[in-house]
């Protein structure tokens, strides 16, 4: 695994535990970006979607976006613990979903990149 690789697994779950973490603390207490709770939602999944896409660039796409949508919802449904006083919403699972696609989106030319990369790497290992 190259340096990068691994900066971009170790960045990867570091942001997830991050995500997890600021979603399930008191909401006064919560990191904001910005005032309106979706667009944080975003810039979270959009965030560790990228990094999901760049650390693990052999899982497929369909799979990735499952990941993320399942992370979503189990956040959403640590929220709706009653002792952790957070409110769980449709709304922000669909912000993380939509963020998600985004995400992979983006980071779709950089994993064509980074294909080419590895097989210039394998060809010239031979």
């Amino acid at each position: 695994m190259s340096p990068l690789r691994r900066l971009f697994v170790f960045a990867f779950w570091g942001a997830t535990l991050f995500a997890y973490v600021d979603a399930i603390i008191p909401g006064r207490d919560a990191f904001s970006l910005s005032a309106w709770d979706k667009l944080n939602h975003m810039i979270a999944f959009f965030t560790i979607t990228f990094l999901a896409r760049a650390a693990y660039p052999r899982i497929p796409v369909f799979r990735l976006f499952l990941a993320m949508a399942a992370f979503g919802a189990f956040i959403e449904l640590s929220q709706a613990v009653p002792i952790i006083h957070r409110d769980a919403e449709w709304d922000d699972w669909f912000a993380d979903m939509i963020a998600a696609v985004v995400g992979l989106i983006i980071a779709w030319p950089f994993a064509i990149l980074a294909d080419r990369r590895r097989a210039r790497r394998v060809s010239t290992a031979e």
